[in-house]
């Protein structure tokens, strides 16, 4: 009888330690371009300094700013007119050759993230860079 009590009380014990384990957060790093200064600066703002948010200029007329933002995967949205894309890598080498893959037309833009991973921001079409030169840049 003491066996069985003690049997159930470690049985007890383990399902309540298998129910605290949960699945680590998984996070990604996105972009939102921004037509104004102000939509970049609220962006910047809003994130209240954390370390997770940065604002790039483009040099693109319709789009001058980038705003790179590090969220939870699986919580976010990219529209399709979105005109950048940004794709996460792991490790610096990866993006580098990502990079070099990419035709001059997407004008790219690789860097470190403060989490230590590295991201490639490009345009998504070459269509984006004809309009981009039509533009007058």
């Amino acid at each position: 009888m003491r066996s069985l009590t003690l049997a159930l009380a470690v049985l007890c014990v383990s399902a309540a330690a298998d129910a605290q384990i949960t699945k680590p957060t998984r996070y990604t790093w996105i972009t939102t371009s921004c037509e104004t200064w102000d939509c970049a600066a609220s962006a910047f703002i809003l994130s209240a300094g954390d370390g997770n948010t940065i604002v790039l200029p483009t040099g693109y007329q319709k789009h001058p700013w980038l705003v790179l933002r590090r969220v939870e995967e699986g919580s976010i949205f990219i529209p399709e007119t979105e005109p950048f894309a940004c794709e996460v890598f792991e490790k610096l080498d990866g993006a580098v050759t990502r990079h070099s893959q990419l035709a001059p037309c997407h004008t790219a833009m690789t860097m470190n993230t403060p989490d230590g991973r590295a991201v490639v921001l490009s345009l998504r079409s070459c269509e984006d860079a004809t309009r981009r030169r039509a533009a007058g840049h």
